[in-house]
């Protein structure tokens, strides 16, 4: 048997059950499984909940999970002999029950798996006050004490949000670090989002016993959606956050759980931009105080319990009728948010430029002969020498680097949480395109200074409507004026794959790419990426830039870019590697059809050297790294800080006066860029020091 490390954290939620029942849990139970009463008990009062339950991936899972593939494959690297006998999978794929000395599955996730095992408290939450009572009649002092009766002896009442929806996460997260890292186990639920999970699984017959037959399935309402959603989204960071903590090592669990954290963050952020709650605001706080990876285990645990407490806090204050500014994200529908920046006719302005740097320009970096820098940017004669000293990047601003598909994308999660591609998914969660994001995220000075040379500000590099997405991240359909969740990942290579997700996994494996599945999904957006060809375009896509105002903003061109050998330290795939020539040969083709790299002037902020180089960049035909389209170099998960928070819409304070104007214009300073009211001291320290220096160089270096 591997040796596992205890997941004390797991049953937090739990600790009112364990200690009204008074009874060890055992290793492989997330409850006393002397205590389970089985769903048919639940079952003879609450029909049409059971009949919906039988139906779903919960019930269904007890006579086909152990027969699968990928099910044995696992149980084999882990030891465990039988599946449904003594066995981690018990935790969460059965209900247990104790039968003699042996922990055996009874059913799949059933009935006491969400609401608690029933021996202490069916018979109380059953007893409505005497003979002849029923919900109808019930007095209110005696449903009170009933249902305080049923909490304390361990049931988790549907209303009680947060204990039930904490029990989702201590499964939907699997926080097993080696049932990960060597079961090959999916870290999790992948894009797990509580309220549409949830309705797969809808049993809500409650109001329609009491009122009629109790065959109405009602949808829940507009105001209880509202609340799980945020409740969702809270617990996702919590327990990303306490994964994290419990990681031993770099890995597929650790990296998995730091994409948990840095997806429910920026979920979080979208919320706070639509309504005003400070649990809020205090969730994006105590996860902005961490460094989000090893070593630092205390200080995750405590952001944690800082976000459980907030998670509390908002449940007790709101009751979602005042949260209707919430409901595009719940539907799914929240497509743009530049209106609630409340700065559109900011983003026609000019953009600040970046501090001047204080190296000196590479030799032999010269404006390109006949490249028109300034014919329609050129500073009037009364502009200061500062102002004519710099230089605007030249070209057409572009939200895409690449040929638009006309199929949708939908981001990584339901590949990564295929059985079949689980060692594609440990390669990736390894690999410099899984992290090729994060240093947006962190909001890295040279990723800063090309994006707003290019015309983009530093808080919109990371939106899919920006063209650093394009190759730095992957843009899921209906979300792209939204922040990023993901690096380069398997859609950004193997094509948009809405339509052919289903159809390539039909057929048997054994065909290989003769599958009638996988023939289909070539029509449907996938890449036959065997294709040397179509493997060259797709990687020089991104990998060689040859768009003019990107390379004059001191992007790398990637003419250097060593495609064979970065060929095989991607390699994911069982098939036999194309040989060294034949690669080449098709890198060759590829970038011959892409034309050279323009020859154009480098921008550079005001005050820069004459005919230097702005802050970062790098001359055109300079070598470009693997981060330049595959984010930092490859050696497994690296602590994430997460962005400031920026919760509430922008806030216009007062206008500047006429004189401080004339002034700014006068120095050639841009506009000051607007503050949100949440911007930290430490952004706010920062704008103020790159004013100064604007200022500062402004005039010449004089006091």
């Amino acid at each position: 048997m591997v040796a596992r490390a205890p997941c004390w954290w797991l049953v937090v939620p739990l600790v009112a059950v364990a200690g009204a029942a008074g009874a060890q849990v055992p290793e492989y139970s997330r409850q006393d499984p002397t205590k389970i009463e089985t769903s048919e008990s639940c079952g003879e009062c609450h029909v049409s909940e059971y009949e919906v339950w039988k139906r779903t991936p919960h019930a269904t899972g007890f006579k086909t999970l152990h027969r699968s593939k990928a099910a044995e494959t696992i149980a084999g690297k882990m030891d465990f002999f039988l599946i449904k006998r003594e066995s981690l999978c018990l935790r969460c794929h059965y209900t247990p029950t104790q039968q003699g000395e042996e922990l055996r599955a009874s059913s799949g996730v059933s009935c006491e798996s969400c609401h608690g095992a029933a021996q202490d408290w069916i018979d109380v939450h059953n007893d409505y006050g005497g003979k002849g009572l029923d919900h109808s009649n019930e007095s209110p002092e005696h449903k009170a004490q009933r249902i305080e009766r049923s909490v304390a002896a361990g049931m988790r009442r549907p209303s009680d949000l947060y204990p039930v929806v904490a029990n989702c996460f201590g499964c939907h997260t699997v926080p097993e670090e080696k049932l990960v890292n060597i079961g090959g186990h999916p870290a999790g639920s992948a894009d797990f989002e509580l309220v549409a999970r949830v309705e797969d699984i809808r049993h809500n017959f409650l109001e329609s016993f009491k009122t009629g037959d109790g065959t109405d399935n009602a949808e829940r309402p507009d105001e209880v959606k509202r609340r799980m959603y945020v409740v969702g989204r809270a617990l996702d960071l919590e327990y990303g956050l306490r994964g994290v903590a419990a990681a031993s090592e770099k890995g597929t669990y650790l990296s998995a759980m730091i994409r948990r954290v840095r997806i429910a963050s920026g979920e979080l952020r979208a919320i706070g931009r639509r309504s005003e709650l400070p649990e809020v605001d205090e969730m994006l706080e105590a996860v902005r105080g961490v460094q989000v990876g090893l070593g630092d285990r205390d200080a995750l645990l405590a952001a944690a319990d800082a976000i459980g407490g907030a998670t509390r806090r908002f449940l007790d204050r709101h009751d979602g009728t005042q949260l209707a500014s919430l409901d595009a994200l719940v539907s799914g529908t929240a497509e743009d948010e530049e209106g609630l920046l409340a700065d559109v006719e900011e983003s026609a302005a000019p953009v600040a430029a970046p501090p001047a740097g204080d190296s000196p320009p590479p030799a032999g970096v010269e404006p390109a002969a006949g490249v028109q820098t300034g014919a329609a940017t050129a500073a009037p004669a009364s502009t200061s020498a500062a102002v004519r000293d710099a230089v605007p990047a030249v070209g057409e601003v572009k939200t895409r680097i690449r040929p638009r598909s006309q199929h949708k994308t939908i981001g990584p999660g339901q590949c990564t949480s295929c059985h079949r591609h689980s060692p594609q998914n440990e390669w990736w969660f390894e690999d410099a395109h899984f992290r090729s994001a994060d240093s947006f995220f962190n909001e890295d000075p040279n990723n800063v200074r090309i994006a707003t040379f290019y015309g983009i500000r530093r808080d919109r590099m990371i939106r899919g409507d920006q063209i650093c997405m394009d190759c730095h991240g992957t843009i899921v359909s209906g979300r792209e004026s939204r922040e990023i969740n993901d690096g380069v990942s398997c859609e950004s290579c193997h094509g948009a794959a809405a339509d052919y997700v289903e159809p390539h996994q039909e057929g048997d494996e054994a065909l290989g790419t003769q599958r009638p599945g996988y023939r289909k999904a070539l029509g449907l957006g996938m890449n036959e990426l065997k294709d040397l060809d179509v493997r060259a375009r797709t990687c020089t896509g991104c990998h060689y830039i040859t768009d003019p105002r990107l390379i004059s903003s001191g992007h790398p061109s990637g003419t250097d870019f060593d495609y064979v050998g970065n060929m095989a330290r991607i390699r994911h795939w069982e098939s036999p590697p194309a040989s060294d020539g034949a690669l080449r040969a098709a890198f060759d083709r590829a970038l011959s059809s892409r034309g050279g790299v323009p020859d154009v002037q480098l921008a550079r902020a005001a005050g820069s050297a004459p005919g230097g180089q702005a802050p970062g960049a790098q001359a055109p035909g300079s070598p470009a790294p693997v981060s330049a389209a595959a984010g930092a170099s490859a050696g497994g998960a690296r602590p994430f800080r997460p962005r400031t928070p920026s919760p509430r819409p922008l806030v216009r304070g007062r206008a500047p006066s006429p004189a401080a104007v004339a002034a700014a214009e006068a120095l050639g300073l841009p506009p000051f860029p607007e503050i949100d009211p949440s911007t930290s001291v430490e952004d706010l320290l920062l704008l103020l020091k790159e004013r100064l220096q604007l200022l500062y160089e402004a005039v010449g270096g004089k006091p």
